[in-house]
């Protein structure tokens, strides 16, 4: 039968659209389960999925000494550093514990791509609303009817029929909001009515319509900020989703700058947490040998006991600081937002606890039975920043104002697409008909009096319909939209006051910052000043001491004290002055393209014009050049020399490139065993007492 072959095409034009036909028909129509049942059984019976990755070596304690001494190190640089954190950054990690507490909030290389499949909110969702439209039906129903007058039923009393309806409709909105289908209709009859030419019969007939709005929802700048069919507060058209998409992109911008700076940070804190244990075993080795000395004069009663038990008061007490520059206390260390926008200097934290927050960080095995150690040191030059350039680029390069200012172009479209619902909607609708009526849906052997075939008759032109019409519709009082643009002129008000407001905070932390890279180099100055007095005044107590001189020894041993405290307060200054430059570039919106990294935006081929995926690609930087190259417009680099002479400057340049490393506190058994970390990285400057 015709109607058989009909449905038949139908339910293969629906396969045809796309259906995953057989798995789709086994779990629909079969109600087939199996694959939520074993979801389910997972779930409650979880088991978490071990990944290689989290696996690592047992860390080295304090009780292991012998094995901290064999502990090989790894000399890392931080452009080293950023680029094995930016190849492992399929997460971009966050100190804190974030990831355990909060991992939804977490940002990772899928946040581009996420958002640009979003089937909500994202520019493919919003174009799809235009998308062509092939909707298709089948109904067939029997009808059996007894009437009190055969007028009604055409001439009998009792009324049967089988009455089956095809229909086929492709439909599509355009950009202007207009809608357009072509629909074609067929109509089978069969029922007892005497006066019927045919026993069963076709009427099929093909439509076009139309319907454009004119006022209301109409236009192409409605329809690309708000899309068709939206309501008034609610808009998600091509050009809000574009926005959004933008927005989202560069609020990962913001994460991977922030994660650099972490990582940045990280490096600044284990740089000077080996610096700080190489100071503490310096001190530690000299206390050993004063203590072994006074003892010994002890003995020979030419030191009283309180003498003694102060030299051994003084290795103790530095014995224990040297344990815990080696292990350190778990703590936050410097980190983005933490007294400043790329945080200040926690200095908190041995080597050990340090290095494996580094390893979080940039996502090496926590443990491997290697020591990463760095080998770059903080910056020696002056730099300058001109006030008014820097002040342009954090303007202009900020991340935060540059989403604040996409969100309030976002609200001024929002303002210009409520504005359109204070219009009445008044559309034109319009649609032309070809009919036709048959005995049968296709046969040969049409007549003009009797048609054989419904289709034929219709190809024949000879039943012509058309319509064409207006509808009108207005709100009394247009409450609904006056509230919709209150409602964005509120919106679009707020967010420029926000903006302000941001403006004047990154004026305002730039500042911060440009003062602190200031004090900071101030500060070295001082610090190396006051070491250099400090190792001075050590020396002559231990010349005196050597020769017997009758001294104080709580002078000797706080002269130790004061020159542990002034080394550490150097290395202290120097690192803080490493990481106040950084702040610096952070605030001006220059940290990525100061370590010379780079996010590189792609267009999808299949979302060409509608988003951006992003991904970070690092570049290795010879990080020497990187202060006299990068950003040389509002850079200047001077080296202080107003009371340094070359030698002296020579001399402690290179005494830095000395590394650090752990090394397990000594036993008092004399002075012999004592190891010290690394030489006095001071011990040969002599001459005028230089400044940094």
């Amino acid at each position: 039968m015709a109607w058989l072959a009909v449905a038949n095409s139908l339910l293969l034009l629906v396969a045809a659209c796309g259906c995953r036909s057989g798995e789709t028909w086994r779990e629909t129509v079969g109600n087939d389960t199996s694959c939520i049942d074993n979801i389910v059984c997972k779930v409650e019976h979880p088991v978490a999925e071990v990944h290689p990755v989290a696996w690592s070596d047992a860390p080295v304690t304090l009780r292991q000494r012998a094995d901290l001494e064999a502990i090989e190190y790894r000399d890392m640089s931080l452009d080293e550093i950023l680029q094995i954190a930016l190849q492992n950054s399929d997460v971009l990690r966050e100190l804190g514990g974030t990831v355990l507490s909060n991992p939804a909030a977490i940002r990772s290389r899928l946040t581009g791509k996420l958002a640009l499949s979003d089937p909500r909110f994202s520019p493919e969702a919003a174009l799809s609303a235009f998308d062509a439209q092939l909707k298709a039906a089948a109904f067939f129903s029997n009808n059996d009817q007894l009437y009190n007058n055969p007028f009604f039923a055409g001439g009998i009393n009792r009324f049967q029929q089988d009455l089956a309806e095809y229909e086929l409709e492709l439909g599509k909105i355009t950009a202007t909001g207009s809608k357009f289908a072509l629909r074609s209709i067929s109509l089978y009859d069969a029922n007892n009515a005497p006066g019927n030419t045919f026993p069963s019969a076709w009427n099929t007939y093909v439509e076009g319509e139309v319907r454009k709005p004119l006022l209301q929802g109409g236009g192409l700048q409605f329809n690309q900020i708000a899309g068709p069919g939206s309501r008034p507060g609610v808009y998600n058209g091509v050009m809000l989703a574009k926005v959004s998409a933008d927005m989202t992109q560069t609020d990962f911008e913001t994460s991977v700058r922030d994660y650099v700076n972490d990582v940045t940070n990280a490096y600044w804190d284990l740089y000077f947490a080996y610096r700080d244990l190489d100071a503490r075993s310096r001190a530690m080795k000299l206390s050993l040998e004063a203590w072994n000395r006074i003892k010994a004069r002890a003995e020979s009663d030419l030191e009283s006991g309180a003498a003694e038990a102060l030299a051994r008061e003084q290795y103790y007490r530095f014995k224990a600081d040297v344990d815990e520059a080696i292990t350190g206390r778990i703590s936050r260390g410097t980190r983005t937002g933490s007294g400043s926008t790329g945080g200040t200097l926690e200095a908190s934290g041995g080597v050990q606890t340090t290095e494996r927050r580094l390893r979080l960080l940039i996502g090496m095995q926590i443990s491997d039975g290697q020591m990463i150690r760095p080998s770059d040191e903080p910056l020696e030059a002056d730099i300058v920043f001109d006030w008014d350039i820097v002040q342009q680029d954090a303007l202009k390069l900020r991340p935060e104002l540059r989403k604040q200012q996409m969100l309030v172009r976002r609200r001024e479209m929002e303002l210009l697409a409520a504005r359109n619902f204070l219009n009445p909607r008044l559309d034109a609708v319009g649609r032309y008909r070809f009919r036709g009526f048959g005995d049968d849906l296709l046969k040969q052997g049409n007549s003009s009096s009797v048609p054989a075939s419904s289709i034929g008759n219709m190809l024949d032109g000879d039943q012509q319909e058309w319509f064409v019409g207006f509808e009108y519709e207005v709100p009394i009082g247009y409450r609904k939209g006056h509230l919709a643009v209150s409602n964005a002129e509120l919106y679009l008000t707020r967010e420029k006051i926000v903006q302000r407001e941001q403006q004047r905070e990154v004026i305002h932390n730039l500042t911060n910052a440009i003062a602190d890279a200031s004090r900071a180099y101030e500060a070295c100055q001082n610090s190396l000043n006051r070491y250099l007095a400090a190792k001075e005044v050590l020396a002559a107590y231990e010349a005196q001491d050597d020769e017997d001189i009758d001294i104080e020894v709580d002078h000797l041993l706080d002269a130790q004290r004061r020159t542990v405290e002034a080394e550490l307060r150097y290395f202290r200054a120097r690192t803080e002055y490493a990481v106040a430059l950084k702040n610096v570039h952070l605030e001006k919106g220059s940290l990525l393209s100061y370590h010379n990294l780079f996010i590189f935006e792609h267009q999808s081929r299949v979302a060409a014009d509608t988003g951006v995926i992003a991904e970070t690609v690092a570049t290795a930087y010879d990080g020497n050049k990187r202060e006299t190259t990068s950003d040389s417009a509002d850079v200047t680099a001077s080296v202080g020399d107003q009371s340094t002479t070359a030698a002296t400057t020579a001399t402690v340049s290179e005494s830095h490139s000395t590394a650090p490393r752990i090394a397990p506190a000594v036993e008092p058994i004399d002075a012999g065993t004592a190891k010290p970390a690394t030489s006095n990285p001071f011990a040969q400057a002599d001459g005028p007492v230089p400044t940094f």
